[in-house]
């Protein structure tokens, strides 16, 4: 499948609308046809390494009611006519024309992808009226949707009480439109939205990470811990006299808030791999790797793509390059080949034989690329 963007200027739209407010692209992808069809979607709900989910807004249990997979036949059977949408996400793992889909962010660091996430409902269903803190593409794959959101971003939304879905209480919307196969609608974090099937209908969103302050702490921390850097004990030299026991004093709590503050300030190599790490941190492949190599001569075998769980960066640092997979830490010397190298690993393309000879005297690399092969983050690519 061909995916192209019809008149889009990204440098416009990072200026004007990334994080900023919602834009309509109306005929983003010209005669767009759908890689997946709601029986095939309903079928990757099905199985069990796929995350899923369904929203049921009229449930016999209560209003939307949310039902997590993996589903069966049976399930979907039984399901309402309307007023119901299932979603699949991580949609680009399983179906390679969405992995294709997300070349064309580019213009967007690839480590704040998140995934790419297909939805279907028939007539009526929605998930809701609700706020999401990340940015996300909405793209018509078929059918028609109408969407209405908000310009601005809303704080703190009153939710609908006793649900497990957080659900506005009191949506208003500045914007009404109905998107149609080939429409894409961005939306930036906090903006309300309500998207409603005119028809049976599917849609697809490309959700970009967005970790918070407290997931980048706790990376930082686990990190200085793994340093032992961290073992500063509290002390109180000027300990008060003639106070209560039972009490802790303002100087006491001040003692500690400087002790932690005191350990955030550290060199910044910690922060860089602790922020690496948080960004490469995926769900790790739980079997052993299907191949398993030692030299050269056995890499030139296969062509080698990245697990579909795998996530990989690089940062260039001092004289050394760090490359991240996974979250593990690999130092190479910043030199032009190994830049090239990791770049081309970054971006995600295929270490074919022909790639492997050209970088087969630089010995730092191959033994990388190795270490990849036998830890599974890159794998023997199947035959079509």
């Amino acid at each position: 499948m061909n995916w192209q963007l019809q008149a889009f200027d990204s440098e416009d739209f990072i200026k004007n609308y990334w994080q900023k407010k919602p834009c309509l692209f109306k005929q983003a992808f010209v005669d767009l046809k759908s890689p997946v069809t709601p029986e095939e979607l309903a079928g990757l709900a099905c199985e069990e390494e796929v995350y899923s989910r369904m929203v049921l807004e009229k449930g016999e249990e209560g209003p939307w009611q949310p039902h997590y997979g993996p589903f069966t036949e049976s399930d979907f059977l039984s399901l309402p006519e309307s007023h119901y949408s299932f979603l699949v996400s991580e949609c680009e793992k399983w179906i390679p024309e969405f992995a294709e889909l997300l070349e064309l962010f580019r213009f967007i660091p690839r480590w704040r992808v998140d995934d790419v996430m297909v939805s279907y409902a028939p007539t009526g269903g929605s998930v809701g009226p609700h706020t999401d803190e990340y940015d996300v593409f909405l793209i018509q794959l078929y059918g028609h949707r109408n969407w209405k959101y908000t310009n601005q971003r809303v704080d703190n939304p009153v939710l609908l009480p006793g649900l497990d879905l957080a659900i506005m209480q009191d949506f208003k919307a500045d914007q009404d439109h109905i998107l149609e196969p080939g429409d894409m609608l961005y939306l930036p974090p906090g903006v309300a939205h309500h998207g409603i099937a005119v028809d049976s209908c599917m849609t697809c969103s490309v959700g970009f990470r967005a970790p918070t302050a407290i997931e980048t702490l706790e990376s930082f921390t686990q990190e200085i811990d793994a340093r032992d850097i961290g073992i500063h004990r509290y002390s109180d030299t000027n300990l008060e006299v003639g106070r209560h026991s039972g009490e802790i004093t303002k100087a006491e709590i001040e003692r500690f808030r400087q002790m932690t503050t005191k350990l955030l300030d550290q060199p910044v190599d910690i922060w860089i791999d602790a922020v690496a790490k948080l960004l490469t941190d995926t769900v790790a492949n739980e079997e052993s790797p299907a191949s398993k190599v030692s030299n050269i001569e056995e890499l030139l075998q296969e062509t080698w793509v990245a697990n579909t769980e795998s996530r990989f960066l690089y940062h260039r640092h001092a004289t050394s390059i760090r490359f991240y997979c996974n979250a593990q830490l690999t130092l190479l010397a910043d030199t032009p080949c190994a830049l090239e190298f990791v770049q081309y690993l970054c971006d995600g393309y295929q270490v074919d034989p022909s790639f492997v000879k050209s970088y087969a005297q630089e010995v730092e690399l191959m033994d990388l690329l190795i270490s990849l092969v036998n830890n599974g983050m890159i794998v023997a690519m199947l035959d079509n």
